[in-house]
């Protein structure tokens, strides 16, 4: 019996997030991490918590074969790199993802971000006669192409995934209006969650000197961190920090992590922290005075809950179609010039700044806690086992 009472027989659901066992396990000598990892994490505990079996499927990191952690059982697959070039598709990558979602044998199967593995697994699923869901990690995702994705066959492959699934969970209403316009097809609005633990639950101190301008994602050309320094040379008297690491190791989006990085140190006013961990990072959210995103695309960013389960306003130039009566709980802007003007009104005007700190607490309990987050997903996991069990009836 689950927590909620609703099923005799717990939920098994099966996350297939490769990568995300850096973040569940607190470990930081893995840095291609990012917000989907994190929302993964966080999706998962709250669903243990409300009484659904969770299984992971994680990459070979050195893990134990299967390891339990915060009640989540993770399932080794294969190594990243592993396997010969050409060949390592088929082996260990299709072979080792399909043999252990046949081994953990589960109710339902999920996947978040764009690429080869949203085929594979909606693939595996249909041929089992498994509900799979895929969740959009982006507004990208659901754009033409779409264009996060750079190798043809990633993106046939993607698109095939995202044709083929039982449901897509979408982050915001954006991401609903580009699935319905060029994929045809509807989706399932999850809100993302944030369980903010011992740190949450007080609002922030006042504006000006008393807390950093914080800016936290990864360091790329999509997330425009050079907006960021540019806010920062323009306002010299307030003290911004900067968090985040590169992509990759080689090549050119790591030649741009070392240019920003490079800028970064020549600002007095800026600390340049590089890749930190989610969980140690998570505590430069309790001396920000504002989040900064500067990003041209995202999907629900993670930061902006580190930031409003504290009461720390952000502002950024995207609407993720967050509403609290009517308007955005963030400072909303249209531009360059705009997003600097905020930034200077929000630092030195303590009532807007009160009023856009209540704001986002209040969204953020309202909207985003672990448990609306765990019991739509619980609504969405029983829905799709129920039209599995009446197809298969009606085959019968």
């Amino acid at each position: 019996m689950t927590k909620q009472g609703i099923t005799a027989k717990p939920l098994h659901l099966c996350m297939v997030a490769l990568t995300a066992y850096p973040v569940l396990a607190g470990r930081s000598d893995y840095r291609l991490v990012g917000g989907a990892q994190v929302q993964q994490v966080m999706i998962a505990r709250a669903l243990v918590e409300a009484g659904v079996r969770v299984s992971l499927i994680c990459l070979d990191f050195g893990q134990p074969a299967i390891e339990v952690i915060d009640g989540i059982e993770v399932h080794r697959c294969f190594a990243p790199g592993a396997g010969v070039p050409g060949l390592r598709f088929f082996h260990p990558r299709m072979s080792g993802l399909f043999a252990a979602m046949k081994r953990i044998n589960a109710d339902v199967y999920y996947q978040r971000c764009s690429g080869m593995t949203t085929g594979l697994v909606a693939a595996w699923a249909r041929m089992a006669g498994k509900p799979s869901i895929y969740a959009g990690a982006s507004d990208l995702d659901f754009q033409p192409g779409p264009p996060n994705l750079t190798g043809a066959k990633d993106r046939f492959a993607f698109n095939r995934g995202l044709a083929a699934v039982s449901a897509v969970v979408l982050q915001n209403p954006r991401q609903q209006e580009l699935l319905r316009q060029h994929h045809g097809r509807e989706g399932v609005l999850i809100p993302s969650c944030y369980n903010p633990g011992k740190k949450g639950g007080e609002l922030a101190t006042s504006p000006g000197q008393h807390g950093e301008v914080l800016w936290v994602g990864m360091i790329r050309p999509v997330k425009r961190p050079d907006r960021f320094l540019q806010l920062a040379r323009a306002l010299p008297h307030l003290r911004f920090r900067m968090i985040g690491g590169a992509l990759g190791e080689t090549g050119a989006v790591n030649e741009y992590f070392e240019r920003i990085k490079a800028e970064a140190d020549d600002l007095p006013n800026v600390s340049f922290m590089g890749f930190v961990p989610f969980a140690d990072a998570d505590q430069f959210f309790d001396q920000a005075a504002l989040l900064v995103n500067t990003s041209d695309h995202e999907g629900f960013p993670n930061t902006f809950l580190q930031a409003w389960a504290r009461g720390v306003p952000c502002v950024a130039m995207f609407d993720t179609g967050s509403r609290l009566n009517g308007s955005p709980p963030y400072a909303l802007v249209a531009d360059d010039a705009a997003l600097l003007a905020k930034i200077m009104e929000l630092m030195s005007d303590a009532s807007i700044y009160a009023n856009f700190s209540d704001r986002a607490f209040l969204y953020f309990k309202q909207e985003h806690s672990p448990e609306q987050a765990a019991a739509r997903y619980i609504q969405l996991l029983l829905s799709l086992c129920d039209k599995t069990a009446g197809a298969v009836a009606a085959s019968t």
